[in-house]
């Protein structure tokens, strides 16, 4: 019996330390959708080799918001400024707007990495539409709204995901809750 009990009480004391530990890893916070953005963009500016990199900046010329929370046009007018580090990574900043279907204007930053072995990298230079499981492209838009309708949109954080396509960018952004 005395060979029992020690079974007993080694698996009671595993299934504890077990239980112990899944009660001590946080929940990790959700995401809720909140829209796509189908970014168009004109020709690279490369500025060319600076002592951060390759630095080239990209004129966004128009595009489309769609989704559960906002609707809209990309304005003409805003930029990509990159920087193509010597790792080939490339550093993204980006600063445009769009209008909502109700005409409210919201800016929009986002920073953020893609990163791409580089035959990948100079298949999407070439425009080729190379699958997103190729590459990492990953940023944090923050928006800035006028107080009413959009207004929440000042108070969260949002995470995206980049797709290059060979004739636009799309950006699938969420709302961390």
């Amino acid at each position: 019996m005395s060979r029992f009990y020690t079974l007993l009480t080694n698996c009671l004391l595993l299934v504890t330390m077990m239980t112990t530990q899944a009660q001590q890893t946080p929940l990790a916070p959700g995401l809720e959708f909140v829209c796509q953005l189908r970014v168009l963009l004109d020709t690279p500016l490369v500025v060319g080799p600076t002592p951060h990199g390759m630095r080239r900046i990209i004129p966004i010329v128009g595009g489309t918001v769609e989704g559960p929370m906002v609707n809209g046009e990309i304005v003409k007018g805003g930029a990509d400024w990159q920087v193509v580090r010597s790792d080939g990574v490339a550093e993204l900043e980006a600063h445009y707007q769009f209008v909502t279907d109700d005409g409210v204007t919201i800016y929009i930053k986002n920073t953020g990495l893609r990163v791409a072995s580089p035959d990948v990298a100079v298949r999407i230079g070439r425009g080729e539409n190379v699958p997103d499981s190729e590459y990492y492209f990953r940023a944090a838009p923050q928006f800035s709204a006028p107080e009413g309708k959009y207004g929440w949109m000042n108070n969260a954080l949002f995470v995206c995901r980049g797709i290059k396509e060979p004739d636009h960018v799309l950006i699938q952004v969420w709302k961390v809750n």
